[in-house]
């Protein structure tokens, strides 16, 4: 799957096919997996097993967990004054297909005859079935923000560590790292955006990767895998020595790979619960699963095929972007300004769930940008 934002494929955006929130489950994943920023420790926050999350004894959760119920746990950091601020899931966020929400419903029957949807088949994501519901952690693995799953990349905005001028610093590029990392920026030079100066690091400050660095005079100056920052400050003393900045990039821990390929493929993710809707658009892949063979169940617009697939000249040469033109072809197909309602398509240019559906913000607005 490419590594857009999953997007619309009309006015009317949808919530759909994956899981609410970052997930939780002690059982399984080993402490040490945790290394993955932003669930562990930066310069400021901790963020470890037993700090915010596990309680080896007395614990209100099943899990030896602090609070009682996963969409609880994860929603105890995930608010809008918990330490994922930036990032918060309210249980007002689960979709009520076709009423209300902005994110996948958690908390729900993983079974559900008016939706026709199954416990996953995958092993992993099927031990996360809670109670008998779909929870955070069926499909996020809170211990391993890895590029291998793929999905779309997150960098934070960056937060000040230490405040001792009136400075900024702002984020920006598409996170490209094997793994999460918390990257720390801190004022070497004294000065204006014109001569000041600075380093960063990717392990806290213990080590810096590179020193006295221009911070570029409002334009932006290039970290690594993907990442930039932008610094603003035109008074004397903005930027002071010993000021700081902490950030990360991050995968959004998926606990398996994206859909792919045709509907036979191994890698299914929304087409693992949802399995029975899926439709081709004939009956080559499926017995039963294309729209020529109708077996008179509720179906879905037809996946993991290409546009034209049937040679019937059904579908444009490329999907019509929010503004009605014609999004161009490649990694960067906004034509718009808001690249939160393309169309993605995965790496082999088939259709996917997660080319028309929005998993987490999809605020049902093609003219609006999805965020955070």
């Amino acid at each position: 799957m490419n590594n857009r934002r999953p997007r619309t494929c009309s006015p009317a955006r949808l919530p759909a096919v994956a899981v609410a929130v970052l997930g939780f489950h002690l059982l399984v994943a080993p402490a040490v997996l945790a290394a993955d920023p932003p669930h562990w420790y930066s310069t400021s926050l901790v963020i470890g097993c037993t700090e915010q999350c596990h309680s080896l004894h007395n614990a209100a959760g099943g899990g030896l967990t602090r609070a009682a119920g996963n969409a609880n746990l994860c929603q105890s950091c995930h608010n809008p004054s918990g330490l994922a601020d930036q990032a918060p899931i309210p249980s007002s966020a689960s979709a009520i297909p076709g009423f209300s929400g902005s994110s996948h419903a958690f908390g729900v029957p993983a079974v559900n005859g008016a939706y026709s949807t199954e416990r996953p088949l995958n092993t992993e994501m099927d031990l996360r079935i809670m109670g008998d519901n779909v929870v955070c952690s069926t499909c996020h693995d809170q211990h391993a923000g890895t590029s291998t799953q793929g999905g779309t990349p997150k960098i934070s905005t960056p937060e000040k560590v230490t405040s001792l001028g009136a400075g900024t610093a702002s984020s920006q590029g598409t996170f490209n790292g094997a793994l999460g990392v918390w990257y720390l920026l801190e004022i070497d030079g004294g000065g204006t955006q014109v001569d000041a100066t600075f380093r960063w690091s990717k392990d806290n400050g213990t080590s810096w990767m590179v020193q006295t660095v221009p911070v570029g005079n409002g334009s932006p100056v290039v970290l690594d895998s993907g990442v930039e920052v932008v610094f603003s400050g035109v008074n004397p003393g903005d930027f002071v020595v010993g000021e700081q900045w902490e950030f990360f990039g991050t995968w959004p821990f998926l606990r398996t790979n994206l859909d792919s390929g045709d509907i036979n493929s191994v890698d299914k993710f929304c087409r693992d619960c949802h399995r029975n809707w899926v439709m081709t658009h004939d009956t080559d892949l499926v017995a039963g699963g294309g729209v020529r063979n109708w077996d008179g169940n509720f179906k879905s617009h037809p996946v993991g095929v290409t546009l034209n697939a049937n040679g019937l000249a059904y579908d444009r040469a490329q999907p019509l972007d929010g503004n009605g033109q014609a999004q161009t072809a490649g990694a960067s197909p906004d034509v718009d300004g808001n690249p939160t309602n393309d169309l993605a398509f995965d790496s082999s240019g088939n259709v996917q769930c997660l080319s028309c559906h929005g998993v987490h913000y999809a605020d049902s607005n093609t003219a609006t940008v999805d965020a955070p």
